[in-house]
């Protein structure tokens, strides 16, 4: 028979890509952690894992296994949140998944006056861009996620929060930012230092440079704002983000920020939610509260 801690222990494994790590994040031995995953493959007779010296990947039934684990997970804590809820009314659980600039800018005010307003509320943030994000809000594993909008996506409503737009950042000395404009003739011979592959950002990105003809054939990518910003102030290379993720460094100008050529590239950010789902009275809060965070962010 599969148990709950089986299931928690493989989900613990396939995110770390490790039995160390995994058995670290648990506080297990390594032993332990390789035992629950021995009979877990045994009650589903199958091999979930693929096992190599210094690391571990799915396999195809260990990628099922994964997706249908996760839904399994998030429905036994939405029983516990729901029994809670009635027998403690004022308490309950909310579950965020937002993007790391997310996490940084927005997150924090916002939480701080959701935590006046449901002092005995339990949070959860989860770290994620939008597709993950995404992923993890049609499993049922969020409530909230803070991403960019996607209008093919209709199996989730969105609450607009603002509009932003990219823009190149650049260090002062740039040439660019003494000429105080792009050369697009001069964009296919910059190195590009992006935001995670991953993110809808990159995927956007991914577009305009193909609408512009410009190759992206040297480009480091970093998944972490600031380390972005720093090889930037060093002039290691040139990147693209809005304004609101760099107002600090543009104030003290330690970077410049420059228009794109070829017209404005916007992202609308929503907080989303599964289709059909009513959102509690928490949750209508916190969503309200992020609006008010945002109202400057937006152009």
């Amino acid at each position: 028979m599969i148990d709950v801690h089986q299931l928690k222990v493989f989900l613990a494994v396939a995110q770390n890509l490790g039995f160390t790590r995994a058995a670290e994040h648990l506080g297990m031995t390594q032993s332990a952690v390789s035992h629950q995953i021995a009979r877990l493959e045994s009650a589903v007779g199958a091999s979930l894992l693929v096992r190599q010296p210094r690391s571990v990947s799915l396999t195809d039934a260990g990628l099922v296994m994964a997706q249908h684990a996760r839904r399994v997970i998030a429905a036994l804590d939405e029983a516990q949140a729901a029994v809670r809820q009635v027998v403690k009314p004022n308490q309950g659980r909310l579950r965020i998944g937002a993007s790391t600039s997310a996490c940084q800018y927005i997150i924090p005010e916002a939480l701080r006056e959701f935590r006046e307003c449901f002092p005995d509320y339990t949070l959860s943030i989860t770290p994620g861009d939008t597709p993950l994000v995404t992923e993890l809000l049609l499993e049922g594993s969020l409530d909230l996620g803070v991403v960019i909008k996607s209008e093919r996506q209709r199996k989730l409503s969105y609450e607009d929060l603002f509009t932003d737009e990219l823009a190149f950042l650049v260090s002062p000395l740039h040439p660019w930012a003494q000429a105080g404009r792009v050369d697009r003739n001069q964009m296919a011979s910059q190195r590009m230092v992006l935001y995670s592959r991953g993110s809808t950002t990159f995927q956007m990105l991914e577009r305009y440079f193909a609408r512009m003809r410009v190759p992206l054939h040297d480009w480091i990518e970093l998944g972490e704002m600031g380390a972005i910003k720093e090889l930037v102030k060093l002039g290691l290379g040139v990147s693209v983000m809005a304004e609101w993720t760099a107002r600090a460094e543009i104030a003290e100008r330690s970077l410049a920020m420059l228009p794109m050529p070829g017209g404005p590239l916007k992202r609308k950010w929503s907080i989303a939610t599964l289709r059909g789902r009513p959102k509690s009275v928490a949750e209508q809060t916190f969503i309200g509260l992020c609006r008010s965070v945002t109202a400057a962010l937006g152009r």
